[in-house]
């Protein structure tokens, strides 16, 4: 494949929406990954949920996971949309509104 479409190729990808798992413990802390696709994000919020044997087990019991899509031109987290507003501020705004969504994850009562 010559440049051209190497380029082209890696445009097209870049423009696909993509996942993050974000995760509240019981302390309110928040945790949230990188950009995924989606086998990837539903890997990671089962290791989360459900560490494998022998993998480090969190001090805190998770509350919730939830799995979001965005599209990485407009994605607060690792990727910004070149706006003037701070970085923190967009994300801290952004868990807070995810957090009010039904979660793909809950731990019991």
């Amino acid at each position: 494949m010559g440049d051209r479409g190497a380029h082209g190729l890696a445009e097209h990808l870049a423009g696909l929406p993509h996942f993050h798992v974000v995760a509240l413990n019981r302390n309110n802390e928040v945790i949230y990954s990188d950009g995924l696709t989606w086998p990837g994000a539903e890997g990671f919020a089962a290791d989360l949920i459900s560490p494998a044997p022998g993998a480090p087990v969190p001090e805190v019991e998770l509350e919730a996971v939830w799995i979001i899509e965005t599209d990485p031109r407009r994605c607060p987290f690792a990727h910004g949309d070149d706006t003037a507003e701070s970085d923190e501020l967009t994300v801290t705004e952004y868990i807070e509104r995810v957090t009010q969504q039904p979660p793909y994850w809950a731990a019991g009562p």
